[in-house]
């Protein structure tokens, strides 16, 4: 079935009226690419696996294939690995517990000589050890977002507030008589680390084990106590219900991930059409940290022969070229500063040779992540987050704080300890 899959695509290339270099194609320059993307993410690398296969001049074919369980279906049969493969944060233990993954990105020379053009935050995300096993393809957050005419109206600078001038402000934005409420935070156990992060916890220690359970951790759960359990904020289930009740101005601000600034942006137009704000969640001081994720590349193949043609790949993928059409296709910052900096340089967003612009809602998520980077305001997600038990203990403790009796402080603790609990150091990569 493969050995048909690679002919037809040869066929398709070269039958294409785009001109291809007509190279004979060794099979070991075939390079399979397995991920499991959907949306706009798998036509963006699609389109951009088209590109490369036209316009390499290494003879190199890259296919791509959608896998629905990608962890699940290496663990069944690792032996029968592709050469690149997409991940999230969580995947990597799996990964690297398996053996499969193949080369560094940094052993390619290409690689080493773009890395001080990657953000930070980029390339900190996969690493262990010290040593990068992977790279973000692109970067999300989580944010603030807000109507800027309500909050306006009650002295609020979305852009300088710190956790008290937000805890005063939705407060005086609540009405129960009129249904509306200040904040509104997803009940994810995600939002509820992000809210952590802003506050300059330490969310993780060079020890690799989780510390977020320190005294500005422990006066961020006293402050969001204090606004869910006297009203001023909500919980809510259904992320849609949130971004519904924002557009309708029944919210003044609410809490959520970079990847729902499209949904945000079309929601107000169709709704109030308000001015919207974004900005980084307020800590103690002013605008705190923000907490990045993003899906990853990283390296399967297991030959050396397959491991250069699968960095010559990745080279492509994260050259300027493709990390710009990445960035006007998808939800995602590019990694690149320079394409960051190109489109912030143009007046209308634009990135060089392309016609798309941004809108004013990603102009300003681009400008967050490029001043985090200079900065150094910024934290990686943990990857251990992702297991069962330390989501639930973040988010049982999230849910808790709605009440006025809940110890707020010990709720914090025993997620920490629930977060550490198996986590293993895999420090011990070569």
């Amino acid at each position: 079935m493969k050995l048909w899959r690679f002919g037809l695509v040869l066929c398709i290339l070269l039958m294409s009226c785009r001109a291809v270099p007509t190279v004979s194609v060794d099979a070991r320059k075939i390079v399979v690419l397995w991920h499991g993307f959907s949306g706009a993410e798998a036509q963006a690398l699609e389109t951009l696996t088209d590109r490369f296969n036209v316009g390499n001049d290494e003879g190199i074919i890259v296919v791509t294939e959608y896998q629905e369980d990608l962890p699940a279906k290496l663990q069944l049969d690792p032996d029968r690995r592709p050469d690149l493969v997409t991940l999230w944060p969580q995947d990597l233990r799996t990964y690297v517990e398996l053996g499969i993954i193949g080369a560094a990105p940094t052993a390619s020379v290409e690689m080493q000589r773009a890395w001080d053009d990657f953000l930070p935050m980029a390339g900190t995300l996969y690493q262990v050890g010290g040593v990068p096993l992977a790279l973000p393809l692109g970067l999300a957050t989580y944010l603030s977002f807000s109507n800027a005419d309500w909050l306006a109206d009650l002295g609020y600078d979305a852009d300088e507030a710190t956790w008290e001038d937000m805890r005063r402000t939705v407060c005086a934005a609540t009405d129960p008589l009129r249904g509306q409420v200040g904040m509104g935070i997803p009940a994810r156990s995600s939002l509820f680390l992000a809210l952590l992060a802003a506050s300059g916890s330490s969310i993780m220690g060079e020890d690799g084990s989780y510390h977020f359970a320190d005294e500005p951790g422990h006066r961020t759960a006293a402050l969001l106590q204090e606004i869910l359990s006297g009203n001023c904020g909500t919980l809510y289930e259904d992320r849609e219900a949130g971004v519904s009740r924002l557009s309708r101005s029944s919210i003044a601000l609410i809490v959520e991930s970079s990847e729902s600034l499209f949904e945000i942006e079309q929601s107000i137009l169709t709704g109030r059409n308000f001015q919207l704000t974004i900005s980084p969640i307020p800590g103690p001081d002013g605008p705190g940290p923000t907490l990045w994720y993003g899906p990853g590349l990283m390296i399967s193949a297991a030959e050396a022969e397959r491991q250069e043609a699968a960095l010559e790949v990745m080279h492509w993928l994260f050259s300027p070229e493709a990390q710009s059409y990445w960035g006007e296709t998808t939800e995602y910052v590019p990694i690149r500063r320079s394409v960051v900096d190109a489109a912030l340089e143009e007046t209308m967003g634009a990135i060089a040779g392309s016609s798309w612009r941004q809108t004013q809602g990603e102009r300003r998520l681009w400008e967050i992540a490029a001043d985090a980077a200079d900065r150094g305001t910024w934290v990686a997600w943990p990857p251990a987050t992702n297991r069962i038990t330390c989501r639930a203990s973040l988010l049982r403790g999230l849910l808790a704080l709605q009440e006025v009796d809940a110890d707020s402080r010990a709720y914090v603790d025993t997620a920490v300890t629930a977060c550490n609990t198996g986590v293993v150091s895999l420090s011990f990569i070569d």
